[in-house]
């Protein structure tokens, strides 16, 4: 029986490609799809990334990470884009004070992407924005997620803020 080729590839480095390919997928249909024939709208992709946004509760519940508080849905967040997306994301949360806690993005491997494969790096906000709000709202309904900076939009990092709703 032959050799499996793949097993000559360290496990890291699989992992980074695979990452570099996902990374590389939305970037490629954003750049095709926007203002040519079969036009995707923004409304649209940002529906793509609303639902895979969703599947970070699965990530929760699977392995029972907890999302009670602030810090902790900002952590599942955290381990969901870079179980999804791959380890170029540099993701610090902050604690804050009350409900609510901090996430600082200072490495992207979206943004990078998006440069290298001469797109807008603008385009994107319609994939992080409904992805982390959708994950956010889907790890725990009685929080929000509100952006405050963001890296495609010429930022020098990307700020969100996840805290609990009024009223709840």
């Amino acid at each position: 029986m032959a050799k499996d080729l793949i097993e000559e590839i360290p496990p890291a480095a699989r992992w980074r490609f695979a990452t570099r390919a996902a990374a590389l997928i939305p970037a490629l249909y954003s750049c095709a799809l926007r203002g040519g024939e079969s036009e995707m709208t923004e409304e649209q992709e940002q529906m793509i990334w609303y639902a895979v946004g969703c599947e970070v509760r699965t990530i929760a519940e699977t392995f029972g990470f907890s999302v009670d508080t602030a810090e902790e849905i900002a952590e599942v967040l955290k381990v969901g884009a870079t179980a999804f997306f791959g380890p170029g994301f540099r993701i610090t949360i902050l604690p804050t004070a009350g409900e609510s806690a901090t996430v600082v993005i200072k490495g992207c491997p979206f943004t990078g992407t998006l440069r290298e494969s001469g797109c807008d790096p603008g385009a994107g906000a319609s994939w992080c924005m409904p992805f982390a709000v959708s994950a956010v709202e889907h790890l725990n309904r009685a929080f929000a997620l509100r952006f405050v900076r963001a890296r495609c939009m010429g930022d020098g990092q990307c700020e969100m803020v996840v805290r609990k709703k009024e009223g709840n």
